[in-house]
């Protein structure tokens, strides 16, 4: 049982979580999973810094609109150099301000190499900044500039997600599943059903070690055996290759 599994049975179990639905209790497992990376990539600061750390990212992931997997290390990267940043800024009032059991001009000197250390740190935010477009102007924070960053954040999701989708019916007020039409594209497409239920690793590793058959991983999820071809030839066996490579 992978880590994921053993999340996902472990909230599922949990009183509040019962009447989740599998999408819900899915949404859930992976924002766990996303907050334990992230205080991993944190490694080397202080508890407390590494709260401040998660605060300040999640206060940018607000803010702002990082996708690609790219833009979310750089943003990680730059709020370590800020922590860091406030660190030798504090030793540095530490230094200036502390009482020397002599009174002499040397108690208020400060480090040069820290100063150094400081602008060149200083520097590295502002260029991250840039980079992740963080250092808008308010012409650039006008309606059409907003209304760009959200359908670039929706064609990214709809990316590895737009091959299921879920609907209300506006009358009976049950949900339906609408499965993308899979004839005539190409297995690249099928990046299309990365985040969908469709896209079950655990079935399809089995599928990939002839535990079960292609009629029965169709049956599981309720689809034609074309689905299983296609996800697998164009989704898992990619990512597998690309595991291996790693």
């Amino acid at each position: 049982m992978t880590n994921k599994e053993k999340l996902r049975k472990r909230l599922h179990g949990l009183k509040q979580n019962k009447k989740l639905s599998k999408e819900e209790l899915e949404t859930l497992v992976n924002k766990k999973l996303e907050e334990k990376e992230l205080y991993q990539s944190f490694n080397g600061l202080t508890e407390d810094e590494i709260e401040q750390a998660v605060e300040t990212y999640q206060k940018y992931i607000a803010q702002h609109s990082f996708e690609s997997l790219a833009e979310k290390t750089t943003l990680i990267g730059m709020i370590y150099k800020e922590i860091i940043k406030t660190r030798i800024q504090k030793f540095l009032y530490d230094e200036y301000t502390k009482k020397d059991t002599e009174e002499s001009p040397e108690k208020h000197a400060i480090p040069l190499h820290m100063t150094d250390k400081l602008m060149e740190l200083d520097n590295n935010i502002l260029s991250d900044k840039e980079k992740l477009g963080m250092l808008r102007n308010k012409e650039a924070d006008s309606f059409a500039a907003t209304w760009n960053e959200l359908k670039e954040k929706a064609n990214n999701y709809y990316q590895e997600h737009g091959g299921e989708i879920y609907y209300q019916c506006p009358y009976c007020k049950e949900f339906s599943r609408q499965i993308m039409q899979i004839e005539g594209y190409d297995i690249t497409k099928a990046a299309f059903f990365k985040h969908t239920t469709l896209y079950n690793r655990p079935l399809f590793d089995l599928y990939h070690n002839k535990i079960i058959t292609i009629q029965q991983a169709a049956k599981v999820l309720n689809v034609h055996p074309k689905y299983i071809t296609f996800i697998y030839e164009g989704l898992y066996l990619k990512e597998i290759k690309n595991v291996t490579k790693d």
